[in-house]
């Protein structure tokens, strides 16, 4: 079950920051807590109704991510400082035009109706509620290192925390059609994908008892290995014995093992092959090679890193989601990698450098990584393994002093989602 964000903002103001925030706003003494909740409610829903576009989803990730904390331990006395709580609420005033866009004033007047109050003090309630939630998501997303696809889980899961305490009207407001149509799409756009397990839990199950195939595999392989070794000694001898003639070595096989015990056919385990042909730049196998041969240790690590990112060699044209080179290996290798584990799916995340226009950056993220999303499903992989998100200038990996750390923020990564 998710984090129950409403009672968590609530112990977090305590009654002495609501009280404080009931006197300032004007808010009905009897129904104080009632209140808060209503607009904090308001507000989580305008947030799952905003992420249900990936590019309103990566906004709020990066309205999250670039927040500052709340000081909860004197926000009573934050409340009764006109100064300090109308600074707060400037900050929420911008954050509620990213959630509700130029919907605000009405969503205002509608908390304004349900929670009793006079005329305009619901949309000050807004103001404060937007600053409280945001502060506590930043903190979660720092602590537990949520990534934009685990915040829309977390929101997603606050449907159940909010129900039944909404303003009569605010679903038609946003245009939706009914409280389990609130935040669907972030389900269908892929952003709240169940995450891989904690790396412990990987793989400490109970060991079982292995039995048909898995129970000779291995004897079977000990086996062959010796046979091909007395094979090839005897060659080397045959050789030794006839000088002036050349051996070409037979076409080898390296048997995988796939997790479940299984061993792979010769034509999925296609880069573990060596044969008679000269090697070349492009038929040395990608498992040492930069981005695949990275990629492929971490998914043999048992205590991988769920959140680590991959940088995708791609280049693009200037603003623009146009791909400049004809050939891209490490798209092609991605693609391999997808087909040969097919219990995988992965997040494709565009980022952009901080300068110019945010929103604009935003899209052209967006339009970025679903380039790559679309190149993958045109080498044949499943398109719901294949997530894809414009994260903007969110993430970036380096200060942009210079124009060079400007330039390194400007990439497409990868990420594990699930592996099974």
């Amino acid at each position: 079950m998710a984090d129950n964000l409403l009672d968590m903002a609530v112990r977090k103001l305590g009654s002495s920051g609501i009280d404080a925030l009931t006197g300032a706003l004007g808010l009905p003494a009897d129904r104080a807590e009632s209140a808060v909740n209503t607009g904090l409610a308001t507000v989580i829903a305008g947030m799952l109704n905003k992420g249900s576009s990936k590019t309103g989803m990566a906004s709020l990730y990066k309205m999250v991510s670039d927040s500052s904390d709340l000081d909860f331990s004197s926000i009573g006395d934050t409340f009764r400082d006109p100064e300090q709580i109308s600074s707060v609420q400037q900050s929420g005033a911008k954050m509620l035009e990213v959630i509700f866009g130029s919907k605000v004033g009405s969503v205002g007047d509608l908390v304004s109706g349900a929670i009793g109050g006079s005329s305009g003090n619901g949309r000050g309630l807004l103001k404060v509620a937007a600053p409280v939630l945001v502060s506590l998501l930043s903190r979660l997303v720092n602590s537990e290192r949520l990534d934009v696809s685990k915040l829309a889980a977390l929101l997603l899961g606050q449907k159940e925390h909010i129900q039944g305490k909404l303003p009569d009207g605010l679903l038609d407001e946003l245009g939706v059609s009914g409280f389990g149509d609130l935040g669907s799409a972030l389900v269908t756009h892929g952003h709240a994908q169940p995450q891989e397990p904690r790396p412990q839990a990987l793989h400490h199950a109970p060991a079982k008892k292995r039995g048909g195939f898995g129970k000779w595999f291995w004897p079977l392989l000990i086996a062959l290995a010796g046979l091909y070794a007395l094979n090839m000694c005897a060659q080397k001898q045959e050789v030794d014995s006839k000088p002036g003639e050349v051996l070409l070595e037979e076409e080898s096989v390296i048997i995988e093992e796939t997790p479940n015990g299984a061993a792979l056919p010769p034509d999925s385990a296609s880069d573990t092959q060596t044969t008679a042909e000269p090697a070349t730049a492009e038929s040395t196998s990608d498992a040492d090679a930069g981005f695949a041969g990275s990629f492929r240790e971490y998914l043999t690590n048992s205590a991988r890193d769920p959140n680590r990112e991959f940088p995708l060699n791609i280049e693009f044209a200037a603003d623009s989601a146009e791909v400049t080179s004809s050939s891209v290996p490490e798209v092609e290798a991605l693609a391999k990698i997808l087909k040969e584990n097919p219990g995988l799916s992965i997040a494709v995340e565009g980022h952009t450098s901080g300068n110019g226009d945010a929103m604009a950056n935003q899209e052209l993220s967006q339009r970025r990584a679903d380039k790559v999303r679309q190149m993958l499903m045109e080498k044949g992989i499943d398109p719901n393994r294949v997530t894809a998100t414009g994260m903007g200038s969110a993430k970036p990996v380096l200060d942009e002093g210079t124009g060079e750390n400007g330039q390194k923020n400007e990439r497409i990564s990868v990420r594990v989602v699930t592996f099974e």
